[in-house]
């Protein structure tokens, strides 16, 4: 039982400060900062690729940590109900992948704005604001696939992903729950984000029918697109509240 809780603690003190420093980097005000020290042109370049490669090397560590540590299984499905299981986590990861495809593969991983650098134009595109709709040239939000369903697709997917092993250990356990706080947090933090760059047009989305984390359908409403010009804050321009 000892051994136990200290796994518990240490599982929730490492995926705390995995999150803390995600949240940090993701933040408007980190944008910022990075715009003061190299300039809007290398941030809109550079940020997200940086971003993305952190990422990969904090959650590998992360992973490693708790892979090392302690562990006692809980529960084992077997038989096809362990074959359903992993068949809707390939679900729900086609639905993510769906996502981002909508939002665009090229702005997600930072190649439009290196290549747009590196040709050395004089205007470099940011990428696109958290991992909410993309705006489209006429002023609307682009709100196909999973956008439909979910206002944060791309955050909800991990929850079932992580839920759906057919094997579950304390860790594990312990993670989900953490994950899946962090996700709809995080998704609570993605939405002033993206209020703040895309203004009434992202507020008459999240008016529409809908829902904000789950996927499904609120009562139907009728989605109001703002169709006026989007004005995209720069990351250097500071939010206020």
């Amino acid at each position: 039982m000892k051994s136990d809780t200290k796994t518990v603690l240490k599982v929730v003190a490492a995926t705390g400060l995995f999150a803390v420093v995600h949240t940090i980097l993701a933040s408007r005000k980190a944008k910022a900062t990075a715009t003061r020290l190299v300039g809007e042109r290398n941030r809109n370049a550079f940020y997200r690729p940086f971003y993305n490669a952190q990422a990969t090397v904090t959650s590998g560590a992360l992973a490693y940590y708790i892979y090392k540590l302690p562990d006692k299984k809980l529960y084992q499905v077997n038989g096809p109900a362990a074959w359903a299981m992993q068949g809707l986590r390939l679900g729900f990861l086609v639905y993510g992948v769906a996502a981002a495809r909508e939002i665009g593969f090229a702005g997600l991983t930072g190649w439009t704005g290196i290549k747009a650098r590196l040709a050395g134009k004089p205007v470099v595109p940011p990428e696109p604001e958290a991992q909410g709709p993309s705006p489209a040239p006429d002023g609307r939000l682009n709100l196909g696939g999973p956008f439909r369903t979910s206002r944060h697709p791309l955050n909800f997917m991990g929850v079932p992903i992580l839920w759906l092993s057919p094997t579950m250990t304390l860790k594990l356990a312990v993670f989900n729950t953490l994950a899946t706080l962090y996700f709809w947090a995080g998704s609570l933090h993605e939405a002033r984000r993206l209020r703040a760059a895309y203004g009434e047009a992202y507020r008459d989305y999240e008016n529409s029918n809908v829902p904000f984390f789950l996927p499904g359908r609120k009562k139907q409403r009728r989605v109001q697109h703002h169709t006026e010009p989007l004005r995209t804050r720069s990351a250097a321009t500071p939010v206020q509240g």
